[in-house]
């Protein structure tokens, strides 16, 4: 395919005096530079010398001076003195290849309390030349201004024709029966009703402040209109996909503005929730990554959208021997955009999870991301350019029918949770598509984004890193934001997922247990009858160490644990091992303690968004003391004592810290604690079992387990308690303290 080849050649191709590269250097870097993608991992990192060794002033310069000088940013109108102070703090440049996108980059390392920062990172790709072997993967000099207009059609036919799997569709028959309601006709210039099982584009992008056309209950019928969105002022990013979807030749596009009723809440909440699936079952998603808000545009391509601006410098090294040199950002080593909005938003977050093939506008460039390959604007087409990323074959994964595992959800909001909403009572609602998506795992669905099977576990999550109570910008909305489900909060937080798996045969010693002492219901408004939430996975628990648990459902068989060579592993109840194990046809690899609900039908479960649950259960009144150390940093673990004497246990708070954030705002006050949960551990700090008051000295001891109380922090507000806080309790203690039975409603 031809190119143009117009050169951005930038202000650091003048000469620049007192640098030099010592040939021997300019061998090694040309060497790594025209390395073969199938020895790439035969090279590794070569060092090239210190900053003194490799930048020496002298009276001359020459094209291998170019190159290093252009790589660490030294040419900015910097005297020889000042490049000669810079060269002092680099402790020494190392240069490799990265085999994910064939780039040879070259890093430093700076001397230790050096006041000068790390120099940005560069791509550096050889230009190919007649004669070079085959697999050696070059560069492409691109125009500054304009993107190829049929490299997006290349790579969709390339997918098309050489990938399978995933490229093809994504393996959940529920999710591919979802459709959009509503799509852009782009050859009309109007919405439409979807046409059954038409191929269409998404759009992924941030809104930003900036003002757009919306679709309305009072605009809809104008919209349907054919040629209507040719005389609407719809959002720039919005009108330059539309003439992206005819280069792809494709004819219809779904975008969240146009294709979702913004101001009839009934639809809106029904298509929001088919958001997961309407980006699985799209042909192609287009990511607006580098764009701020929605008239950003996708720059780049002539007759459609505004002219990028592509820095890229080209060095000619040896006869024969050109380098295209590329901005890339750290975290991916992409041409890309530093913490781009885009990455920050929590509705992108599903949207780039669940997109298979991916038209990707970041760093005025574009790429192609797939199961199978990633093909960047700047690198010649290869099929030795395998993905970086993983997350297409982690959702696989999650799609799959599969066992319920709480270290997916984890994962997930390890990300998910940090990112910033708009409105942040959307918080449940962005997240309803991915709780949906994962039903066959799931028997039973989601509580406000705690999964149902094994509720009480799920409730115990705790801050990883400091979390922020999240305010609905409409306060009549804050209930979409329950203090106790982790979307109340912005942050990333922990399950205790290996007592939410401990039916699973796989431990040779048990770290903690947790164990069921309350009943929860759930409530869609403060006045309405709760209706019980039924933790399957901790039900059948509960009947196992009754010892009234059975193969009560076809499929289980039960096994005795003197069967092959790992009768040593320990079960759930560790002070009563148990004789037998049980297996299902379904998993035929894995081994269980106890039955558990397995979904074998694909069948739709639906979320449920409440903003109350409530119990009968106990409560004691703790004063929060010392905090136990100082390696938690971001918040603080406290003790809990009786009378401010006797230590009783720890409490995580998650807010109302003082201004140090070491202490709570008023620690002369006792605060209310009620309890949620038993648990237990051994009383070992070798192997440590995963509680931190375990190496506490005024803990109390008696014999082999500890054993204690989970209990939540709470307070009141018109008769409605608010999470504030989880922490533990010794059992005794505990128990020689709390009161009686009462009702509790958290909000």
């Amino acid at each position: 395919m031809a190119l143009p080849l117009e050169v951005a050649r930038s202000s650091n191709q003048s000469d620049i005096t007192g640098t030099r590269v010592a040939k021997a250097e300019v061998i090694k870097i040309l060497r790594v530079l025209r390395t073969p993608s199938n020895d790439i991992r035969t090279v590794g990192m070569v060092e090239l010398g210190s900053g003194t060794e490799i930048i020496q002033p002298v009276p001359s310069c020459d094209r291998h001076q170019k190159l290093i000088v252009s790589v660490l940013r030294l040419d900015a109108d910097q005297s020889d003195e000042e490049i000669c102070t810079i060269a002092k703090c680099i402790k020494k440049l190392e240069i490799h290849k990265n085999p994910l996108n064939m780039a040879a980059i070259i890093t430093t390392t700076m001397l230790p309390g050096c006041p000068l920062p790390r120099p940005p990172l560069y791509g550096m790709y050889p230009v190919k030349e007649p004669g070079d072997p085959n697999d050696l993967i070059g560069g492409r000099v691109l125009s500054r201004k304009w993107i190829d207009l049929d490299l997006p059609k290349l790579w969709k036919s390339a997918c098309n024709s050489l990938h399978t799997d995933l490229c093809k569709g994504f393996p959940h028959e529920l999710l591919s029966r979802i459709r959009p309601t509503w799509l852009v006709d782009v050859k009309r210039q109007c919405v439409i009703s979807a046409p059954e099982d038409c191929s269409y584009v998404a759009l992924s992008y941030v809104w930003g402040n900036q003002p757009t056309l919306k679709a309305t209950v009072g605009n809809m019928s104008q919209l349907q209109r054919v040629g209507a969105l040719l005389s609407m002022p719809i959002a720039k990013t919005i009108q330059d996909a539309i003439g992206v979807v005819e280069l792809l030749e494709e004819r219809y596009l779904w975008v969240d503005t146009l294709c979702i009723v913004q101001d009839n809440e009934s639809e809106k909440h029904v298509e929001m929730a088919k958001m997961a699936a309407i980006y699985a079952n799209s042909a192609i998603t287009i990511l607006a990554v580098q764009g701020k808000h929605a008239n950003s545009g996708l720059r780049g391509f002539r007759g459609i959208s505004e002219a990028r601006n592509l820095h890229q410098n080209l060095h000619c090294l040896e006869k024969e021997s050109r380098v295209i040199q590329f901005p890339i950002e750290p975290a991916q080593l992409e041409l890309g955009s530093h913490e781009p909005v885009w990455g920050s938003r929590g509705w992108t977050y599903q949207e780039h999870l669940f997109s298979r093939k991916r038209l990707v506008f970041d760093g005025d460039s574009v790429r192609w991301e797939c199961a199978a390959a990633i093909w960047r604007e700047h690198v010649e087409l290869s099929l030795d350019l395998k993905p970086h990323h993983n997350d297409i074959i982690r959702c696989q994964s999650l799609l799959k029918p599969s066992l319920p595992d709480l270290r997916w959800l984890q994962v997930i909001l390890q990300d998910y949770n940090k990112r910033s909403f708009t409105y942040p009572e959307d918080a449940l609602y962005a997240f309803a598509g991915i709780a949906f998506s994962t039903s066959q795992a799931f028997a039973g669905g989601f509580v406000s984004g705690l999964p149902i099977a094994f509720f009480e576990v799920a409730l115990l999550w705790q801050p990883h890193d400091r979390i922020f109570r999240r305010v609905s910008r409409d306060p009549e909305k804050q209930h979409c934001l329950p203090s106790w489900s982790w979307a109340g909060w912005s942050g990333v937080v922990n399950f205790d997922t290996k007592s939410a798996t401990d039916f699973t045969r796989n431990s040779k010693s048990i770290e903690k247990s947790v164990t069921r002492i309350v009943s929860w219901n759930y409530h869609a408004t403060v006045d309405a009858p709760g209706k019980p939430i039924h933790p399957s996975i901790l039900a059948n628990k509960d009947l196992w160490l009754a010892k009234q648990i059975e193969c009560a459902s076809l499929g289980w068989t039960k096994h005795s644990t003197a069967e092959g060579l790992e009768s040593f592993y320990e079960s759930p109840d560790p002070t009563s091992p148990s004789p037998y194990f049980y297996k299902h046809e379904a998993y035929p690899g894995n081994e269980f303690w106890y039955p558990i609900p397995l979904v074998q039908q694909v069948s739709s479960i639906p979320s449920i968004l409440v903003p109350y649950i409530s119990c009968t259960t106990r409560r004691a009144w703790l004063f929060p003391g010392e905090e136990l150390s100082k390696k938690n940093g971001y918040r603080p673990i406290l003790s809990l004592r009786i009378d401010r004497k006797v230590w009783a246990g720890i409490l995580q708070p998650h807010d109302s810290l003082d201004a140090s954030n070491e202490t709570l705002q008023d620690p002369t006050r006792a605060v209310e604690l009620v309890e949620i949960a038993r648990g237990f551990c051994r009383d070992t700090t070798s192997p440590w079992p995963g509680i931190e008051e375990i190496r506490h000295p005024e803990r109390p001891k008696a014999g082999q387990w500890y054993e204690y109380y989970w209990i939540m922090w709470v307070e009141w507000g018109n008769g409605i308690a608010y999470r504030k806080g989880l922490g533990r309790v010794q059992r005794q203690l505990w128990e020689e303290q709390r009161g009686e039975l009462f009702y509790l409603l958290l909000g």
